[in-house]
C-alpha cells in the first residue's frame, strides 16, 4: 500500500481578498506562514519518504517547515500547478461577478460550459494532476509521499478517483493547509481515506 498525503497550500493575501490565483505565483501571507509552521509541527505522522510541491512559491514555502523536520528536499513538480484561469487570473471575485453574473454563476455549475479566454481546459487539467499523482504513487510504492498543491488540483484529483464529473468539484470543501489522505494499492485502486483536514492548526 502507498500513502499519498496531498495538502493544499497555505493562506495568501489573494485568498483573503478574493482572487484567481492560478498560475500568478503569490507567496504566503503572514497567516500562511504560521500555518506553514504549524503543519510542519503538528501533522500526525511519523515518517515521509518524499516531499513534492508545486513550483509556485505558495506551495514550496508551504512544504519547507515540514521537510525541514524531516531532513528532506521539496522536489517542485510543475504538473502539481493550480488550474490557469486565462483572463480571470489576478481579477477580484466581486468584479467578476458585478460584470457577468450569469458566467460567474455558471463557473461554478457547471465551469466547462462557459468561455473563459485562455482557461486551461478541464479534461487537460485533470489529466496533467490525476496522471501525475498516479505515476508518483506508482513510482514510490510502498512509502508515504507529501504533495503540496492547490485547491482546485485537489479537487480535480478526486474527481478523477471517484468518477465525479468536473461540474461537482466546487461541493468539494478545501481550506489552507487542509489534509487529505489517499491509499493506492498496488494495481492502481486509490480510495480517499481523509479529507479536508485541519486538526494541525488547533493550538
Amino acid at each position: 500500500m502507498t500513502e499519498i498525503i496531498i495538502i493544499r497550500h497555505g493562506e495568501t493575501e489573494w485568498n483573503i481578498t478574493g482572487r484567481f490565483q492560478g498560475h500568478s505565483d503569490v507567496p504566503l501571507s503572514q497567516e500562511g506562514r504560521r500555518q506553514a509552521e504549524l503543519l510542519g509541527q503538528n501533522l500526525a505522522i511519523d515518517a515521509v519518504d518524499k516531499i513534492y510541491a508545486s513550483d509556485l512559491i505558495r506551495a514550496v514555502e508551504t512544504a519547507q517547515p515540514l521537510a525541514a523536520r524531516f531532513g528532506l528536499a521539496v522536489e517542485r513538480d510543475t504538473a502539481l500547478r493550480e488550474l490557469n484561469f486565462g483572463a480571470w487570473e489576478g481579477r477580484y471575485f466581486s468584479e467578476i461577478n458585478e460584470e457577468t453574473p450569469d458566467m460567474m454563476k455558471m463557473f461554478y455549475r457547471d465551469p466547462e460550459s462557459i468561455d473563459i479566454p485562455g482557461i486551461e481546459n478541464f479534461q487537460e487539467f485533470r489529466r496533467r494532476v490525476a496522471g501525475r499523482v498516479r505515476t508518483i504513487a506508482a513510482e514510490n510504492k510502498g512509502k508515504r509521499v507529501v504533495l503540496i498543491s492547490h485547491g482546485a488540483s485537489i479537487r480535480i484529483l478526486f474527481a478523477d478517483i471517484l468518477s465525479m464529473p468536473v461540474r461537482s468539484i466546487w461541493h468539494v470543501s478545501q481550506f489552507n493547509t487542509a489534509v487529505n489522505r489517499i491509499r493506492f494499492e498496488d494495481d492502481g485502486f486509490a480510495a480517499i481515506t481523509l479529507m479536508n483536514d485541519t486538526t494541525h492548526l488547533c493550538v
